[in-house]
C-alpha cells in the first residue's frame, strides 16, 4: 500500500516526463457539411486518442497537421447542425474526407465509461446512456438523481431537492458507483438518503448511465450500475482556439430558483487550463401533495392533524463551486490536475426535533409517507468538499500496449447537520484513491483494458446521531476487460479480483477481510447495419460497508435506529443481461431485458421493535432476484437545415 501511495506515482510522473515526445507525423483534411449538403463553419472536430482539436472554417474545412499514422476517432460537433462519430485511418498520402452531422439525439456521441476505452455511442455494445449538449441543458436539475430519473432504467431516491441519489434497476446506495472522471465522488451520499452526492449537475460537459454487466471495470460496488459525470477539469487537450466557454443561466417561479454557471477553456504552446464557476439558490418549493399538520389543541388538550397543501417546509437548497486545472500536453501525452471545491446548505423536509427523548418520525408520520409534520426546528446539512485530481497518459509507452492511463483523487469531505442552530452529527470522510489502465494493443481482433484499482477510505461521524465508530476500509484490484468489435460476431469478457480490509476503532468489534471475484462475458450478433443483439452473463461480488458491518445507532433521517453484522459475508449475484438495439434513417432505439439473483444479498431487516422511539433495523443476508426491461427509442419526425423534431419515448420495469 506504502509503494501505491508513494513511489509508484512519483515513478509514473518521472516515466511521463522523460517519454512523451514526437513520433512519424501525416497530414488530415477534410469538409464538415449539414445534412442537406451545406458547408458548417465554427463546427469543433476532434481526434479523439490524439487530443488534438480544431474548428472548421466559413467554407466548413478543417485541417490536422503533424497527425501521428493510426486509426483513431473523429468527433464533429455543431450546435445547430448536430455532430457525428467516424473512425478514421491516417496515413500519408490519405485523401480529404467528407463529414456529414446528424441532428438526431444521441448521434454523434462518445462513451469512455462503458468499455475503458473511447468508443462512438453507436459502437458500444452494453446498455448506456449518455446526456450531452442541449439534452443536458433540458434536463438539469438541482440533483444528479433528479437529473437522470427520466433515462431508461433509472429513478432517484428524493430527500428534498438537496438529496437525491440514482436508483438503478432498483440497486441504490452502495451498489451504484457515483464517479467523476472515472474516480469516485468521494461523499458519504451512499449511507444515507439525506446525504446529498458532492456532484452538481451544472459542472458537467456530459453524463454517462452504464447499466448491466459492462460495470465490472467498477467493482462490486458498482454491480447495479455506474454513473460517470465528465467535466473536462483536467484538460486532455490544447483547444482549438485561445479561448472558448459556456455560459448557462436558468430560473424557476415554484421556489424562485436561480442557478449559473460558467466554464472557460484555453492554452498557449503545450499548455491547457480550465476554470470554472457555479451557483444555485432555491427557496422552499410548493407541492399539491396533501402532507400532515398538527392541529392545535382544543380548549379540552385534544390535538389532532389535519391535512393541507403548500409550502414544503425546510425544502431549499443553496450550491456554490468551481475548480482550477493546467495541464501539459505532448504529442504522446498530458499529465494534469485540478482542484475543485463544492458547497452546499439544504434543508431536510420533515420533523426532526426531539421531544421527551424521543426522535424521529411518528407513526403517523410515517403512514402518510414519510413527509413528517411541519413543526418544531428543522434539520439542514452544510456540506462542504475539496478535492484534487491528478491525470496522466503516455502513448505507446512499450510494445503490446496503445497507451498507460494514471489516475488519483484525494477527497477531503465533511457535512453538518444542524438541527436549528445546534450542531447534532458531523460526518467526516478522507478518501483517496488511484487507477492505473493499460490500454492493450489488438490482439487476434481484441482490444481491451487491463489495469490496478486502489482506494483507501477514513470515515468519522461525531454527535447524538452517529451511528457507526470511526472506520477504515482499504481496498486493492485487478482488473482486464477484452472485446471483439462485431463483424458481425463479437465478444465480450472481463475478470475483476478484490481484496478489502476493513476495521474500526472498537475494540469488541472485529477487523473483516474479504475476497471477491467478478466475471462477465457476452456475445454479439450485428444482423445488419441497423439492428444488433447481445446476451451476456455475469457474477459478481461485494464485500459488505463498514456500515453493514458495524453500525449501532439512530438514523433519524430514515426514523430507524440501524445494527450492523459484522459477521455478514460476501454478497453473490448471478445476471442474464440481454439488448437489442437499432439504429435507422429516421427510428432507432433499444430494448434490454435483465434478470439478477443475489445469495447472502445484504438489507436492512424490520425487528418490530423500537428504541428512542425509533424503529430498530438490523443489516441480514438473504436471497434476492431482481428482474425487468428497460425500452427506450428516439423517432425523427422533422429534419430540414438547422431545424429538428423528434419524439423520444422510455419505459422501464423492475
Amino acid at each position: 500500500m506504502k509503494f501505491l501511495s508513494g513511489s509508484l506515482p512519483r515513478y509514473l510522473f518521472f516515466v511521463l516526463l522523460m517519454t512523451i515526445g514526437s513520433a512519424e507525423a501525416a497530414d488530415l483534411s477534410g469538409i464538415v457539411m449539414a445534412a442537406n449538403g451545406d458547408p458548417v463553419a465554427h463546427a469543433h472536430v476532434t481526434l479523439i486518442e490524439l487530443r488534438d482539436e480544431t474548428i472548421t472554417d466559413e467554407s466548413g474545412f478543417f485541417r490536422f497537421d503533424d497527425a501521428e499514422p493510426g486509426v483513431y476517432l473523429l468527433e464533429a460537433n455543431s450546435l445547430a447542425h448536430g455532430g457525428s462519430v467516424m473512425k478514421v485511418e491516417v496515413s500519408e498520402g490519405m485523401g480529404q474526407l467528407t463529414v456529414v452531422l446528424d441532428q438526431r439525439v444521441h448521434a454523434g456521441l462518445v462513451s469512455v465509461t462503458a468499455t475503458g476505452r473511447v468508443r462512438g455511442l453507436d459502437q458500444v455494445i452494453a446498455s448506456v446512456d449518455v446526456l450531452a449538449d442541449d439534452e443536458l441543458t433540458f434536463r438539469l436539475e438541482p440533483t444528479l438523481g433528479d437529473t437522470l430519473a427520466r433515462q431508461a432504467g433509472v429513478s432517484a431516491t428524493g430527500y428534498g431537492r438537496g438529496a437525491s441519489r440514482p436508483v438503478i434497476r432498483g440497486l441504490s446506495a452502495d451498489r451504484i458507483r457515483v464517479l467523476e472522471n472515472g474516480l469516485d465522488s468521494g461523499d458519504v451520499s451512499s449511507i444515507g438518503p439525506d446525504h446529498a452526492t458532492a456532484v452538481d449537475p451544472l459542472s458537467a460537459e456530459s453524463i454517462e448511465v452504464v447499466r448491466g454487466p459492462a460495470v465490472l471495470l467498477y467493482g462490486g460496488t458498482a454491480v447495479g450500475g455506474v454513473v460517470n459525470v465528465l467535466d473536462g477539469r483536467v484538460p486532455d487537450r490544447v483547444p482549438g482556439r485561445a479561448l472558448a466557454g459556456e455560459v448557462r443561466i436558468s430560473g424557476g417561479s415554484n421556489s424562485d430558483e436561480l442557478s449559473g454557471s460558467a466554464a472557460f477553456d484555453g492554452g498557449v504552446g503545450d499548455f491547457a487550463w480550465h476554470v470554472e464557476g457555479f451557483a444555485r439558490d432555491a427557496d422552499d418549493y410548493s407541492s399539491p401533495a396533501r402532507r400532515p399538520v398538527e392541529e392545535e389543541p382544543d380548549h379540552e388538550g385534544d390535538g389532532g392533524y389535519e391535512f393541507e397543501t403548500g409550502r414544503v417546509e425546510n425544502s431549499f437548497v443553496e450550491t456554490g463551486g468551481g475548480a482550477l486545472g493546467l495541464s501539459w500536453v505532448g504529442s504522446r501525452g498530458f499529465v494534469g490536475l485540478a482542484y475543485s471545491l463544492y458547497d452546499s446548505d439544504y434543508g431536510v423536509p420533515g420533523d426532526h426535533h426531539h421531544e421527551e427523548g424521543k426522535r424521529g418520525l411518528s407513526a403517523l408520520d410515517r403512514s402518510a409517507g414519510g413527509s413528517g409534520v411541519q413543526e418544531g426546528e428543522g434539520v439542514n446539512i452544510d456540506l462542504e468538499q475539496r478535492r484534487l485530481d491528478v491525470h496522466a497518459r503516455l502513448d505507446e509507452p512499450f510494445p503490446g500496449v496503445d497507451a498507460m492511463q494514471f489516475r488519483i483523487g484525494w477527497r477531503d469531505y465533511q457535512h453538518t447537520e444542524l438541527e436549528g442552530t445546534e450542531i447534532g452529527t458531523r460526518f467526516k470522510n478522507d478518501f483517496l484513491e488511484a487507477r492505473i489502465e493499460a490500454l492493450l494493443d489488438p490482439l487476434g481482433g481484441f482490444d481491451g483494458v487491463a489495469g490496478l484499482h486502489w482506494f483507501d477510505r477514513d470515515f468519522e461521524a461525531f454527535g447524538e446521531e452517529a451511528f457507526v465508530q470511526p472506520t477504515s476500509t482499504k481496498r486493492i484490484a485487478a482488473f482486464i476487460f477484452e472485446e471483439l468489435e462485431p463483424r458481425p460476431w463479437g465478444v465480450q469478457a472481463g475478470l475483476r479480483g478484490e481484496i478489502q480490509d476493513t476495521d474500526t476503532i472498537d475494540p469488541d468489534l472485529p477487523a473483516r477481510s474479504f475476497s471477491s471475484f467478478s466475471a462477465s462475458a457476452g456475445v454479439t450478433y450485428a444482423f445488419s447495419e441497423v439492428w444488433g443483439l447481445n446476451v451476456t452473463v455475469s457474477h459478481s461480488e461485494r464485500a459488505p460497508t463498514a456500515e453493514e458491518l458495524y453500525s449501532d445507532g439512530p438514523h433519524v433521517a430514515t426514523s430507524t435506529y440501524e445494527i450492523g453484522d459484522a459477521d455478514l459475508t460476501v454478497e453473490k449475484g448471478n445476471g442474464l443481461d440481454l439488448t437489442l438495439k437499432m439504429s435507422g434513417e429516421r427510428v432507432n432505439g433499444s430494448a434490454s431485458v435483465f434478470r439478477t439473483r443475489f445469495s447472502d444479498f445484504i438489507y436492512l431487516t424490520e425487528t418490530g421493535m423500537e428504541m428512542d422511539g425509533l424503529e430498530v433495523r438490523v443489516f441480514s443476508a438473504g436471497d434476492a432476484e431482481f428482474k425487468g426491461f428497460e425500452l427506450h427509442g428516439d423517432v425523427e419526425l422533422f429534419h430540414g437545415g438547422e431545424n429538428h423534431v423528434h419524439l423520444e419515448a422510455t419505459y422501464d420495469r423492475v
